[in-house]
């Protein structure tokens, strides 16, 4: 009967059926945690979710719930830093994109405005692009500083535009999905995002860090600590 029991327990079916409800149970808690904190949290819990889920898809098996308040907690240093930046961004495009529109309907034909708001919608595009692979980023890299993550994850989205692409396309698929469907934000929206680009990301994220960790090693890498030798004065 034990025996029984700890199969079911190991199935696949049972695994799967877990990580479901996991993601969904999730997604609540952290819609409940950014509405109550008035949104000072929805960066933290970004940094979260992706923690979680990318222990998910690398099959490690820790507590999903008490690892997504613990994250952050300990990457707070990150979180807060990317909350403002993140806010920032979100503020000063959201209020360029509205007066853009405000001032195309306001005149029959402009076309300042309109290149104003092409221009605007580009930034933030590529903004977004290079946010998705700095919190990627951060779940196989913790040695560097802020700034230079950021560095680094926009010389990724340069450099692997197939996968940044496809990042941005599913972004707009999972946006026109919730703007039908909005019911299902609550239960599935975020995790459900964040674990298929956690997914698609696994691989080349991998490919990544294992050539970090030997440019880390080479003996011309800058970043190496020097050791200066003081001769004996004679």
């Amino acid at each position: 009967m034990a025996k029984s029991f700890e199969q079911k327990l190991n199935s696949p079916f049972y695994k799967y059926s877990k990580r479901v409800v996991d993601l969904v149970a999730l997604n609540i808690i952290f819609i409940l945690m950014s509405a109550l904190s008035l949104m000072v949290l929805f960066f933290p819990g970004l940094v979260a979710l992706h923690t979680v889920i990318f222990n998910m898809v690398h099959e490690k098996d820790i507590p999903p719930y008490k690892t997504f308040f613990l994250e952050i907690k300990e990457e707070w240093s990150f979180c807060w830093r990317l909350e403002v930046l993140g806010m920032s961004v979100l503020l000063i495009t959201g209020t360029l994109i509205y007066f853009d529109l405000v001032y195309i309907r306001a005149t029959e034909y402009n076309l300042i405005a309109w290149f104003s708001l092409v221009f605007v919608i580009s930034v933030f595009i590529i903004l977004f692009i290079v946010y998705e692979n700095l919190i990627v980023f951060n779940n196989y890299f913790k040695d560097d500083t802020f700034k230079m993550m950021i560095k680094k994850s926009a010389l990724i989205s340069l450099k692997r535009k197939w996968m940044s692409v496809l990042n941005l396309i599913i972004f707009i698929v999972f946006g026109v999905t919730l703007f039908i469907f909005p019911y299902i934000i609550p239960f599935i929206s975020f995790t459900a995002y964040i674990y298929i680009v956690e997914t698609l990301s696994r691989k080349r994220f991998t490919e990544i860090a294992v050539e970090e960790n030997e440019r880390a090693l080479m003996a011309e890498n800058l970043f190496l600590p020097m050791v200066i030798e003081e001769q004996d004065s004679k």
